[in-house]
């Protein structure tokens, strides 16, 4: 049996993958709420607990806090640094070690586009997958010689994403027009590319950040004179509403 561990089912993305790799003739088993992701021992004793190889390892993006830098507490900041990057770095260690001695897999990590793109009250979020972002990147090194391979997926925003929306930031106005396709991706968009990720004919890509995004940070939307551009930012800022222009394609 193929066994993918799925590291946390708290996005729709992972849900989707879950299912979507059951129906492919995938075994995908998931840590249950007992085994703090980032506590070492436990997780290793909850891997040693799964027969037979392990094909490849999911682990989505750090949970989003949201909060202001002069608001969080130290409290806070203790949460997102064991949720998210020791997380991610316990979950690494323990998998990676299993799929090495069980002769290779992949880890891969469904994150976001902040590991580049800071945004608003989010700042944690984003250092989370900036810090992740560059783990991928070493894991490749060190595992990719025993036949471990790492994948970091920055997905898009979406609708399924907790309300981020910033007087700081306009990135979550207006999402189904900031895409060329004009809508959001759904929460199955990612499938077809984890499920190749998951072949040995992707190792070529190892150590990759693929931008899954739908081209959505590469597209600047209607171009605008000065005068509009500055009207819609204020528009943005007091009211959130994004104003579109008519379409010229």
């Amino acid at each position: 049996m193929k066994t993918v561990v799925i590291t946390d089912l708290r996005t729709c993305e992972a849900q989707e993958l879950a299912a979507f790799l059951r129906e492919e003739g995938y075994k995908t088993v998931t840590p249950p709420s007992s085994v703090p992701l980032w506590q070492e021992a436990a997780l290793k004793a909850y891997s040693d607990s799964l027969p037979g190889p392990i094909l490849g390892v999911i682990h989505p993006a750090p949970p989003l806090f949201h909060s202001s830098l002069e608001d969080t507490d130290e409290d806070t900041f203790a949460r997102a640094r064991d949720e998210g990057p020791l997380a991610s770095w316990c979950v690494t260690k323990v998998f990676g070690t299993r799929m090495r001695l069980d002769g290779g897999g992949a880890l891969i990590y469904v994150n976001s586009i902040h590991a580049e793109k800071p945004m608003g009250l989010g700042f944690l979020f984003s250092a989370g997958c900036g810090a992740v972002q560059m783990l991928s990147r070493e894991v490749s090194q060190d595992l990719g010689t025993h036949g471990v391979h790492s994948y970091f997926i920055q997905r898009g925003p979406s609708t399924t994403d907790p309300d981020m929306r910033s007087s700081l930031s306009a990135l979550y106005c207006g999402l189904d027009h900031r895409y060329p396709a004009r809508r959001v991706p759904g929460p199955d968009s990612l499938n077809g590319l984890v499920r190749f990720l998951l072949t040995p004919e992707a190792a070529v890509l190892s150590g990759s950040d693929l931008r899954a995004d739908g081209g959505m940070t590469m597209y600047y939307g209607q171009r605008l004179s000065e005068e509009e551009a500055q009207e819609m930012h204020l528009r943005v800022l007091e009211t959130g509403e994004v104003v579109v222009g008519e379409d010229r394609d």
